[in-house]
């Protein structure tokens, strides 16, 4: 298949937006049209570059001379005497002449960039001689190690018949026979070349990347169970009183979880709040929190208009009961993630694991019972 009929076959799978024609430059790296100017303006900068790099010599360094990286000033004297500086390094390739005798006195050279980066690299495990250029600011008496751009692979894993990729034009640059990439609907799609086809489907699973699970962890300690005792009191009074619902917010602070009960208009079957709670510097909502009175716990359509946060929802039904109900959710993207309650809220009924009843005999725990 010839590259632009491979390209064009890619991003048919593309939506409603044309994409721009993918140009060979012909030394395997591929640009877009609207990159080509930028490209050419860079090939125009590289004979400067070359030249910096090929004449050290004309750098005039001396003991006040500093190193600019990271932020920091640093002392060209931290990687060399004031010797070398002054006089110069060993001339490591000596001339056939200088080896003839024992008492040749020792060619010195001045100090280059690359020595300088040799040395810093010690430091500065980033500063590779692939990935750094370095530039001397002469009015300036200043050394600048930079860290040159190459070709970003956005993150691409490539295997011998497989790729991920993050962009379509990274799977056009690097062929395989499975292809792997991200759409905009948040699925990844496996894209499959054949002698006669080139194939696109939602994927089932993904290789070499890690499995995920959904899931929340809390940043902060659990809830304890004395704060949920506390709303559900309220809740209790309400319901009882009133057979009303109520709200609560649930705050994490310096001084650890904090129950608020807002400003709110409450009746039967809503609860509304009138009023924000004030901010307060280091303060983090955690959770907002509403009962249900005498109905079973469940999230209502009004819950789904109004819990659209990142934050922890928690609703309790049939609060009069001596064991309550409750569940717990949180948002992302306009979707819900049901949470055990056991990863959010302390429970008094944990069960230690180091309880031994010996009296207690279990029926079918032994290798040789039956049930």
């Amino acid at each position: 298949m010839t590259d632009k009929l491979y390209q064009e076959t890619l991003f048919s799978f593309l939506g409603e937006e044309e994409p721009e024609a993918i140009q060979d430059t012909g030394k395997g790296k591929r640009t877009t049209a609207a990159t080509k100017s930028r490209v050419a303006s860079k090939d125009q900068k590289k004979t400067a570059v070359s030249v910096t790099k090929s004449e050290p010599e004309t750098w005039e360094l001396n003991t006040e001379t500093i190193i600019r990286y990271g932020g920091e000033n640093i002392p060209l004297t931290d990687y060399f005497t004031p010797e070398e500086i002054t006089n110069g390094l060993p001339d490591s390739s000596p001339t056939d002449e200088q080896t003839k005798g024992d008492n040749t006195e020792e060619k010195l050279r001045n100090i280059t960039g690359e020595d300088v980066r040799k040395r810093m690299e010690n430091d500065f495990g980033e500063l590779t001689e692939e990935l750094t250029t370095m530039t001397f600011i002469k009015e300036k008496n200043m050394i600048i190690p930079v860290l040159t751009a190459r070709k970003k692979g956005s993150g691409m894993i490539l295997d011998r018949r497989h790729g991920v990729y993050l962009k379509l034009e990274d799977a056009v640059a690097n062929r395989r026979s499975n292809m792997y990439v991200p759409g905009a609907d948040g699925h990844m799609y496996h894209i499959r070349e054949t002698e006669a086809l080139t194939i696109c489907k939602r994927a089932r699973k993904v290789p070499s990347v890690p499995a995920l699970v959904e899931g929340v962890r809390l940043k902060f300690p659990r809830i304890p169970w004395g704060i949920l005792t506390q709303f559900l009191i309220v809740a209790r009074y309400f319901a009882r009183t009133h057979g009303a619902e109520v709200h609560g917010e649930i705050y994490w602070g310096e001084e650890g979880y904090q129950l608020v009960i807002p400003a709110q208009i409450v009746s039967r079957d809503m609860c509304e709040p009138t009023e924000q709670v004030a901010y307060v510097e280091n303060v983090v909502k955690v959770m907002e929190i509403h009962s249900h009175h005498t109905m079973e716990a469940y999230f209502s359509s009004q819950d789904d208009r109004s819990e659209q946060a990142p934050i922890l929802y928690a609703v309790v039904g049939r609060v009069l009961d001596f064991f309550p109900q409750i569940l717990v959710r949180t948002c992302l993207d306009g979707e819900y993630l049901i949470i055990n309650p056991h990863i959010v809220f302390e429970s008094p009924l944990e069960s230690p694991t180091n309880l031994d009843f010996p009296q207690v005999f279990v029926k079918g725990a032994g290798d040789d019972d039956t049930v």
